[in-house]
């Protein structure tokens, strides 16, 4: 029983360290892209936007025209997720409030020791 733990624990740490994973692409020396830039910034002459091309789109054959257009769509949309993921938060806050408005002050407070894991 002893060495079924002990592989299955070598196994586990094997997988999750990564070291083991077949099918990655070897590392090439391409340019470290960093998160999409402001749109107006990527509008001046001289200067690339900057990004992340989605997954699997290095091996399109994109011309560095195509890139920086899929960069600069990536900036133009990426802003208004940023917007619509707050506003989300914001709702959720809300619901939660409105939720726990429902409970008694004996259930907010089990709720809470269940949520601390404070009740066992």
């Amino acid at each position: 029983m002893f060495y079924a733990r002990s592989f299955a624990l070598f196994i586990a740490l094997a997988v999750l360290s990564g070291s083991g994973l077949v099918g990655q692409d070897p590392k090439k020396d391409e340019k470290k892209t960093e998160a999409p830039k402001k749109l107006d910034k990527a509008d001046e002459p001289g200067t690339k936007a900057k990004g992340v091309l989605p997954a699997n789109w290095k091996r399109l054959g994109l011309s560095d025209a195509q890139v920086q257009d899929v960069y600069k769509v990536q900036g133009k949309y990426n802003s208004e997720i940023d917007k619509l993921e707050a506003k989300i938060k914001e709702i959720k806050a809300a619901r939660d409030k409105d939720l726990k408005a429902l409970l008694t002050p004996d259930q907010k407070k089990r709720l809470e020791d269940i949520q601390t894991g404070k009740d066992k």
